[in-house]
């Protein structure tokens, strides 16, 4: 599958405009899912999205076909921009502290679940100027 195609697709089944994506890594935060697990951020002006794909190694595909492997791990969610109360964004670093830490940033989001907190974590190896951008233009605590 092209890679515009799985946007436009993506588009029409959450039903709007994606306004930008991130490959990142989800570290905990969401439900009894534990990380790390690599997958795909993404974010509209109503929710931010997260998803992660079936691993399959060349045994598997071979031995299985068109079957899910059950140990896998995935996890897709959808957290609406309403019930993140606060979003931490790590701090600008020096050229020293960039060269010293560890590569990505960690971005956590604070949000309220059927009236519980958690604290949703993923680090991201991109640029995260647009996602402090909108999050700041929907009016979210930092």
């Amino acid at each position: 599958m092209k890679i515009d195609k799985f946007w436009e697709e993506k588009e029409k089944e959450i039903q709007e405009k994606i306004i930008h994506k991130y490959l990142a890594q989800y570290l905990n935060g969401y439900r009894n899912f534990f990380g790390p697990l690599l997958g795909i951020f993404f974010f509209t002006k109503q929710a931010i999205y997260f998803q992660t794909f079936p691993k399959k190694n060349w045994l598997s595909s071979i031995w299985q076909t068109e079957t899910k492997n059950l140990g896998e791990s995935s996890l897709n969610f959808c957290i609406p921009w309403d019930k993140i109360i606060k979003i931490t964004f790590p701090e600008e670093k020096s050229k020293i502290k960039k060269f010293f830490s560890g590569p990505g940033n960690l971005v956590t989001f604070d949000y309220v679940s059927e009236n519980e907190s958690f604290s949703l974590k993923l680090l991201f190896n991109d640029d995260i100027d647009i996602l402090k951008e909108s999050s700041s233009s929907l009016r979210i605590n930092k």
